[in-house]
């Protein structure tokens, strides 16, 4: 709907446009012919209705009053005002004609009728001149009232923006649709623009805009903070493009640049007007730009309070298996002789559990800072689910050689963006806890599908579940995995959020029907590569 509303409004801008051009006089011969026959059929029945008025002896002494009728209905369907003089000569010579003695016969030689022809062919002149004028001045309202109403439409519009992009394209599209013209717009230099965007009336204007002439005249008026090209009073010979900085005094923010394919019919007020709309597209960047920098100060502190966090449970997480394997190693070296094989064999496995467990604690702050470093965005590339879930499985089946996992993958081959090493970690994470903390012996099962536009990643247990009243916070940091207090609280929980949300996907928990605990996190099937 929105593109047919696009299209009406273009071409009656096209219409307006082209009513304008044609009020002054075209040596257009398709033009010329169907003026001329306007005015010809205009006569000729202004001709026939004078004849029956007489006839009937309706009008007989003022007849010229209907020629005076046929020159302003002359003058306000034909273009220019060579038509309504023309009418204007053939009245004063059909009432000579038809309705001076001797009918029928031109005779100007009849004492007064010079000065009668004369006063009568301006007083027709002058009718075609004000009929023309509010003619003009009709269609001039029209447009401006049009513009107008464009530019209210473009202010609506730019208050819902929430995208410098988005600012852009409805700033463009408003002056395409305005002007009935090619126009471009740069973001920044037009050097080296960092956005580019451009809507073209015909495809050689392409090529004008990106010629050495234009970029360097668009480059002036950025420079400069003047308008330039043409239509102005810095006007380039040669230029054939109109380029207005989008700037204020204290920044510069870009150049709008358009192509009109008639610039004598454009109204003298068309650059103070295109400046009105600049300042409204200035008025949106400031506000986005305000926008993305509070946007970004809440990111900050957002992570900022994530490391706070991250480092008061680190600093308590550590502390424990530390102190573990400091107290095993100091039993072994001091009492080894006193100890059973049994119990030498115990303090071992506590040792190895507690190493495995800090090795997989470094692992998750790696992810983290990984995330960090490169301000919360992630390299992605395209990869495959299969390859990415068996790589995870296969790690943690390496620490957990006797725990029994069932996967199921889709038959196709999915392809999505991500950063496989960040992704493998939070399922690593996540299958930890089912063995971990569930409590239960029973498989854990991992499960991939295609859901729309995003893949989803499940894993569950068979085990004891997750205590509703902290379902909600659970990866927040605060609380400990499945409410074990033996292993700290829920970091890795924490930081497969963080990881999924800089994937822009999601992640939730909640309980099995048939009991037992259920992670799933989603991905989009698209998304920026970088």
């Amino acid at each position: 709907m929105k593109e047919n509303d696009g299209t009406i409004k273009r071409c009656i801008m096209k219409e307006y446009l082209s009513q304008l051009k044609h009020v002054k006089l075209k040596l257009d011969s398709k033009i010329i012919g169907y003026d001329l026959s306007k005015t010809i059929g205009i006569y000729a029945i202004a001709t026939i209705i004078a004849l029956i008025f007489v006839k009937v002896n309706v009008i007989s002494d003022n007849i010229y009053g209907v020629y005076m009728l046929a020159v302003a209905i002359t003058a306000f369907l034909t273009n220019g005002y060579l038509w309504s003089i023309i009418s204007s000569v053939g009245g004063v010579i059909g009432v000579n004609f038809f309705f001076t003695a001797p009918y029928y016969n031109l005779d100007f030689s009849m004492a007064g009728y010079p000065v009668t022809f004369a006063i009568l062919l301006l007083m027709s002149c002058l009718t075609s001149g004000l009929t023309g004028r509010v003619k003009k001045s009709a269609i001039l309202a029209m447009y401006k009232e049009r513009r107008a109403k464009m530019l209210a439409e473009m202010s609506a519009e730019l208050l819902t923006a929430h995208e410098i992009d988005t600012i852009l394209d409805i700033s463009l599209r408003t002056l395409h649709d305005t002007y009935n013209c090619s126009s471009i717009i740069y973001y920044q230099s037009p050097n080296n623009p960092t956005i580019q965007k451009q809507l073209l009336l015909h495809q050689k204007d392409d090529l004008i805009f990106n010629s050495l002439l234009e970029k360097q005249v668009a480059q002036k008026a950025y420079d400069e903070n003047v308008v330039t090209g043409i239509v102005s009073n810095h006007e380039t010979q040669n230029c054939k493009g109109s380029y207005l900085p989008i700037a204020t005094d204290e920044k510069k923010y870009g150049v709008l640049g358009l192509i009109i394919e008639d610039p004598d019919t454009i109204l003298k007020d068309t650059i103070p007007f295109i400046s009105v709309m600049v300042t409204q597209i200035i008025l949106a960047l400031e506000r986005q730009l305000l926008e993305d920098k509070t946007n970004q100060i809440l990111l900050e502190k957002e992570r900022e309070k994530m490391r706070s966090n991250l480092l008061r449970a680190v600093s308590h997480d550590i502390r424990t298996p530390l102190t573990c394997i400091l107290g095993a190693t100091n039993i072994l070296q001091n009492t080894n002789s006193e100890l059973t094989k049994l119990e030498q064999d115990d303090l071992l496995q506590s040792i190895t559990k507690d190493a495995e467990w800090l090795i997989q604690m470094v692992e998750n702050l790696l992810a983290v800072t990984r995330i960090n470093k490169d301000g919360a965005q992630v390299q992605k590339s395209q990869e495959i689910v299969e390859e990415v879930v068996g790589e995870a499985v296969l790690r943690i089946k390496k620490r957990f050689p006797n725990a029994p996992i069932q996967v199921s993958v889709p038959r196709e081959v999915l392809l999505i963006p991500m950063d496989a090493t960040l992704i493998e970690q939070v399922l690593i994470n996540l299958l930890e806890n089912a063995i971990r903390h569930s409590g239960s012996t029973k498989p854990i099962s991992l499960t991939v599908r295609q859901k729309e536009t995003t893949v989803l990643f499940s894993i569950s247990d068979q085990g004891k579940g997750l205590p509703l009243h902290q379902i909600d916070d659970i990866f927040s940091g605060k609380l400990n995995a499945y409410n074990d207090s033996s292993r700290g609280l829920g970091i890795g929980l924490s930081i497969c959020k963080t990881i999924i949300q800089a994937h822009n996907g999601t992640i939730f928990a909640e309980n099995n029907s048939s009991g037992g605990a259920k992670f799933t996190f989603a991905l989009p099937l698209k998304g920026d590569i970088k």
